[in-house]
């Protein structure tokens, strides 16, 4: 459920070329090496947040971001780079990212039956795994020719501290719209903006490049976590429970939740009493009735369809290449 499973197969890999989409495949058993591993805490299984066959948008960015920048430089003098260290830096951005899905779902709300698994699964190990992703991103960031890619990984480990530090103190109440953009900005967004500056710092991008995809990125990581809230409230009838539930336990704040709070009272009590205690199914289609007639699934896809523009925008200053427009749809396509 979510935005792997309706915006994944919209990467469409076999439009990317050959060459890039034999690389992002190979990325896949990379990944679950270096995901676990020597260092790796006991009983840590990757597996459990690796779903296999959907490509991973991370790595995808990275190298997508260091091929357009390289198109935009050529000419110039560009430094060579092996396939070995873009691979280092794309794994290191999806570790990034699993980091964030370990740690909220080590934290996960008590009592739901999702955490009761999980907690069999996770307890210290979870958190622990959290911080191994976190160090093996820092090892791999080391090992890319330009020394500023090591400054982005802190910067965006940092900037997912205070995303935890959000999501953690929005305990016992609805999020406000504002802080659910705050936290797609400082964790989606703050990945997807690393995968493409150090796509661009791989290709010896100057500064305005590298500016330039990395805005894109924060944009199109906004955009998409952004997509996936409001997925949560489009699943179907036999999936909505499922899929309210799975948010619940991340303890992650709905973006579609909290504009509807605020228009609707009982929108906030239903989403409370589900923190509570569990959810039956004639209640969660009671919220989403509410959610659609509030008006709140339009505002929430004028609010992606903005970030995906503003995506767009910023590639405006990078050369066209293939590599560019395959950048350009894959914002597109995330506000469809």
């Amino acid at each position: 459920m979510g935005v792997r499973s309706r915006i994944g197969p919209r990467l469409d890999l076999d439009a990317l070329g050959g060459e890039l989409r034999e690389r992002v495949q190979r990325l896949d058993g990379a990944l679950h090496d270096l995901a676990g591993g020597l260092g790796a805490p006991d009983d840590f299984d990757p597996y459990v947040y690796l779903a296999p066959g959907i490509p991973r948008v991370r790595p995808v960015l990275v190298l997508l971001s260091e091929r357009a920048a390289r198109a935009h430089v050529l000419g110039e003098s560009v430094p060579e780079v092996s396939e070995e260290v873009t691979q280092d830096v794309a794994i290191a951005a999806e570790l990034l990212h699993l980091a964030i899905v370990v740690h909220d779902r080590a934290l996960g709300l008590p009592g739901g039956r999702r955490r009761r698994a999980a907690r069999r699964l996770l307890g210290a190990v979870g958190w622990l795994g959290a911080n191994h992703m976190t160090l093996r991103a820092l090892e791999l960031s080391r090992h890319a020719p330009a020394p500023e890619i090591v400054g982005d990984v802190l910067d965006t480990l940092r900037e997912i501290a205070e995303g935890h530090a959000l999501s953690q103190s929005i305990d016992n109440r609805v999020a406000s719209p504002e802080e659910c953009q705050e936290l797609a900005s400082g964790y989606t967004g703050a990945v997807f903006d690393f995968a493409c500056r150090s796509g661009a710092r791989i290709a010896g991008g100057d500064r305005l490049v590298v500016g330039s995809l990395g805005r894109f990125g924060r944009h199109a990581g906004v955009a998409w976590h952004l997509a996936d809230d409001l997925s949560v409230m489009e699943a179907s009838e036999d999936d909505l429970v499922d899929a309210i539930e799975d948010r619940l336990n991340k303890r992650s704040p709905n973006y579609a939740v909290s504009l509807g709070a605020a228009r609707d009272q009982r929108i906030r009590e239903l989403w409370m009493e589900f923190r509570r205690g569990p959810i039956d199914a004639a209640r969660a289609s009671e919220l989403r009735e509410r959610i659609v007639d509030a008006g709140v699934l339009i505002e929430g896809r004028r609010q992606l369809t903005e970030q995906s523009w503003r995506a767009r925008k910023a590639l405006n200053i990078i050369a066209p290449s293939p590599d560019r427009d395959a950048l350009d749809k894959l914002a597109a396509n995330i506000a469809k």
